[in-house]
């Protein structure tokens, strides 16, 4: 379905979307309560958009 490039942009796009759910896990997590509590605003909206990345990836995964 997709192209080779696509593919790669697609994957690339999710595997950075993962690190940045875990960085703003990781931010959740902080002393000081703004700053948790920003991270964990952000993280619900990173969490989404890296839960769209992975279906976009399962329904145009092809083998």
């Amino acid at each position: 379905m997709l192209n080779a490039m696509d593919t790669e942009r697609l994957v690339k796009a999710s595997q950075s979307a993962n690190l940045f759910v875990q960085d703003l896990q990781e931010l959740g997590k902080a002393d000081n309560f703004l700053l948790a509590n920003i991270g964990e605003e952000l993280l619900k909206k990173a969490a989404q958009l890296e839960q769209r990345l992975l279906r976009i990836e399962r329904v145009t995964h092809t083998e």
